[in-house]
């Protein structure tokens, strides 16, 4: 069964991103174009296509796999989307700005240039400041490499 969450995914390399059903979409505060916080679980199952569910911790509910173990929903008590993780080369853009399969550097300096300030941590992740956004780096000391990862908090859980 095809998903409908990355239908068609394709990495995107260089600075072109990548147009079409393949890119994830940002919209900072509500999810993705896709996904939004506070949409339910069954509404997600039904439409976004074949998944896996595990339960991440003990007690803490499950999470929805798609697209291969490359995004990850996360539930609240009620069973509504509290939380996005998209890992790999899944081409995910926030406000015309690719934030994968890139170096990371390119990564930081169109953002900062887009208007979106970014603070590094001093550990592992970049946030993207007023956004709920972060990437993540398995190389912090390589802006050379691309992020490893992105997460997205609903507004006001950064």
């Amino acid at each position: 069964m095809e998903n409908g969450l990355i239908a068609g995914l394709e990495s995107g390399k260089g600075s072109v991103m990548p147009e079409g059903p393949s890119v994830l979409e940002v919209l900072p505060g509500i999810g993705l174009d896709r996904a939004r916080f506070g949409e339910s679980r069954s509404s997600h199952r039904e439409r976004l296509g074949s998944y896996k569910a595990f339960e991440r911790v003990p007690g803490a509910g499950l999470t929805d796999i798609y697209a291969d173990g490359m995004v990850m929903l996360s539930y609240d008590e009620l069973d509504r989307l509290a939380f996005i993780e998209i890992a790999g080369e899944t081409a995910v853009s926030l406000g015309g700005t690719q934030l994968t399969g890139r170096p990371l550097a390119a990564v930081l300096e169109e953002l900062t240039q887009r208007g979106f300030p970014v603070e590094f941590d001093g550990d592992s992740s970049y946030a993207i400041s007023s956004t709920g956004v972060e990437l993540f780096t398995s190389s912090p000391d390589d802006l050379d490499e691309p992020a490893g990862g992105v997460s997205i908090a609903p507004a006001g859980r950064e």
